[in-house]
């Protein structure tokens, strides 16, 4: 096999694009011509030998599939390393950034670390193999397309973050330990497997497709439906043949079996295997129970929630931020009753960001329509104050679920055009 080393120098703050450290470019390549292969950085390319000290060449493997590329560091600017890839192998001796095997359709990838956001993004085929642990949109796909992954293998061994396998189409996500909100989002095939507990969301909007928990679900997707209550051995075969040769395995006595996602539609197909014996709640009338009450000084911890009503949308999209209107209808916070009452019936709220770095402060309406440990903030310029820019380094907002924190407030409720300047100069 055609052994080529690459040892990271570079640690600049500027990411670096590695589309091109692939078997398939460096196939047939001296070590001279792999050092000056070109990478981007910000608007300009740079030879490969910027960043990397190169050892060995491509010229002594018969194809392609005999290359093997190891990355002998971690390399926590560099992103899309194995872009595309069809064939050969990619060792990386470290943690790596974000897209690492995005959109490969064969070969193997291996990370002795952890990887970034967007690993095996859109991927076709092939395996990646994470040692540590995985950011989010895991065998996702990315912002403006729906399709995630269409095939291929994904085994982490450590957790991952968000929406693992959103928009999984086909092909295996394995995550040996614990994932955070919206896995399997829009999945339409393929199978997840999570072997620790899961936040919340799971299989939401979900149409086709397998989804086994073995830890427990924090808060369960309402659309889901049980069907039958299983043992172990009644699980289907062809599931264990997919996750016993990658070291998951059923461990439970009995499983739940699901069928959803009925909230978005009529006929799904989509199926989930819930561990019983960590979901005991599930077995029950009681449902999900509530979030628990946790206060840090005054504040009650919560979930965020936004957006918007037909009425509210025609104010926030179409009119005029500095109208009263627009003040009046979006710098509110809707808190269910039973919060409304823990926080001593106040007029106005402060809601802070958990790092408190991000505060506004909004009139308290209490709503019944809200889920006790949740507040509602229409989709504004005072949502926006708190919202997280960085979205779970997607890039784009998080409208629905992120933890903040509110209290009782006597400071001024600010203007938009203060806030607009202020947040966005």
């Amino acid at each position: 096999m055609g052994e080529i080393i690459l040892t990271p120098k570079y640690d600049d703050k500027f990411p670096v694009e590695c589309d091109m450290i692939t078997p398939d470019n460096f196939f047939g390549k001296s070590e001279e011509e792999i050092k000056e292969i070109k990478l981007w950085k910000s608007s300009v390319q740079y030879p490969l030998s910027e960043f990397f000290d190169v050892k060995g060449d491509g010229q002594g493997a018969q194809s392609a599939s005999d290359i093997h590329i190891i990355i002998d560091g971690t390399v926590p600017k560099m992103k899309l390393i194995g872009y595309a890839m069809t064939t050969g192998k990619i060792t990386v001796n470290g943690d790596v950034n974000y897209h690492i095997g995005c959109e490969m359709k064969g070969g193997e990838i291996e990370v002795n670390g952890n990887a970034g956001s967007w690993a095996g993004r859109e991927m076709e085929g092939g395996n990646i193999l994470i040692h540590g642990n995985a950011g989010d949109h895991i065998g996702g796909s990315y912002r403006g397309k729906w399709d995630g992954m269409l095939g291929g293998r994904i085994v982490i061994d450590g957790n991952a973050g968000s929406s693992v396998g959103d928009g999984l189409v086909k092909g295996t996500i394995i995550v040996k330990g614990n994932v955070e909100a919206f896995c399997g989002i829009r999945q339409t095939g393929g199978l997840i497997y999570v072997g620790g507990n899961v936040l919340r969301t799971v299989g939401v909007e979900m149409k086709k497709g397998t989804i086994i928990v073995e830890g427990k679900i924090e808060h369960f997707s309402p659309g889901f439906f049980e069907q039958n209550l299983l043992t172990s051995n009644e699980v289907p075969s062809e599931l264990y043949e997919e996750i016993l040769p990658y070291g998951a395995n059923l461990y439970s006595k009995s499983y739940v079996e699901y069928k959803g996602d009925h909230a978005f539609y009529n006929k799904p197909k989509g199926k989930m295997y819930i561990s019983a014996n960590n979901n005991e709640y599930l077995l029950s009338c009681e449902g999900s129970v509530d979030r628990p009450i946790e206060f840090k000084g005054e504040a009650l911890k919560v979930i965020l929630n936004t957006g918007s009503t037909i009425e509210q949308g025609r104010i926030i999209k179409g009119g005029d931020k500095y109208s009263p209107e627009y003040k009046d209808v979006c710098a509110v916070c809707h808190i269910h009753p039973d919060d409304y009452q823990l926080l001593g019936k106040p007029e106005k709220v402060k809601v802070s960001s958990p790092d408190g770095n991000r505060t506004v402060v909004v009139r308290a309406e209490m709503k019944d329509n809200v889920q006790r440990r949740n507040i509602f903030i229409p989709r504004s310029v005072w949502a926006n104050v708190i919202v997280d820019a960085q979205s779970v380094n997607s890039g784009a907002p998080i409208y629905k679920g992120g933890e903040v924190y509110v209290q009782p407030s006597d400071d001024e409720i600010l203007e938009a055009p203060y806030i607009i300047e202020q947040q966005y100069k």
